[in-house]
């Protein structure tokens, strides 16, 4: 196993039991308030356990191709528009619109598939962050 995969690992179980730690800690009413940084958190501490306790490989990974480089651009600039049309849309349409926009373009699916992926991903969102959790979304122009 590699130092640097050692390092990155227990600097990622640190940080993750650092955010348990502190999201139990806060004293809020609000499941909401403790559930992202707990659940971040034991993300954190899986994945570190991973980079600790997974085979190395052997080789060095490639740099990554052009493709590959223009998917990511393509990820920050989708993400950069649904900040910025989210207050005008509203949560659920500028979330469908992020949504369909990225698995057309990383994905390989019919339109069908498409639209019940993103109406799927989009509702379910609205309903957990609006319903469950209690959070108060942008309605935007749509109303919705």
């Amino acid at each position: 196993m590699s130092r640097a995969r050692s390092i990155s690992g227990a600097f990622l179980i640190g940080l993750g039991a650092l955010s348990i730690v502190e999201g139990l800690r806060l004293r809020d009413d609000w499941l909401g308030a403790k559930l992202l940084p707990v659940a971040l958190g034991v993300v954190l501490l899986i994945l570190g356990g991973a980079h600790v306790w997974s085979r190395d490989p052997g080789e060095e990974p490639e740099a990554p191709d052009l493709r590959t480089r223009s998917r990511v651009a393509l990820i920050f600039a989708v993400l950069a528009l649904y900040v910025l049309i989210l207050p005008s849309f509203g949560f659920l349409p500028a979330t469908a619109v992020f949504t369909v926009i990225l698995i057309r373009a990383l994905g390989s699916y019919s339109w069908v598939t498409t639209v019940g992926l993103t109406v799927a991903i989009a509702v379910g969102t609205h309903v957990v962050f609006k319903h469950w959790l209690g959070m108060a979304l942008p309605v935007g122009r749509f109303g919705i």
